[in-house]
């Protein structure tokens, strides 16, 4: 009975042994990825919110460049990230993590991101965000 099983064994490995090498090759036999990663020139900003403050007080990005904000309101009031010079308008409920994508304009400068919720800005929800 062992005799009998080895071949069909080795049959099973060999088919197995093919399939694997054709699914994993592209027609110009390059390797295919089976994930999807970002861009590599997107950047990554996280700011955590409370009252009344951002856990950053400024924020460096390159002209042209692609942010992904990540915003977590850990705080019990709603909070946001505003410039209306930059047209960044980024809503956050509290205990909620909201993303959002972003392009920097070409317009290298220092410009003030606010909490616009009323009085927010006042008692200091207010950063710098510099294109260099």
């Amino acid at each position: 009975m062992l005799k009998k099983s080895v071949p069909l064994v080795l049959m099973v490995v060999l088919i197995l042994g093919v399939l694997s090498a054709c699914s994993s090759k592209t027609s110009n036999d390059q390797p295919v990825s089976s994930t999807t990663t970002a861009s590599t020139d997107t950047t990554t900003v996280k700011i955590d919110m409370n009252e009344f403050s951002f856990s950053q007080n400024e924020i460096k990005v390159k002209q042209g460049e692609k942010i992904h904000f990540v915003l977590t309101n850990s705080g019990k009031y709603a909070h946001d990230i505003n410039s209306e010079e930059l047209k960044i308008d980024i809503d956050a409920d509290p205990g909620k993590t909201t993303e959002a994508d972003w392009t920097a304009p070409q317009k290298a400068g220092s410009y003030q991101i606010i909490c616009d919720k009323p009085g927010h800005a006042d008692k200091g929800m207010k950063m710098t965000l510099t294109i260099e």
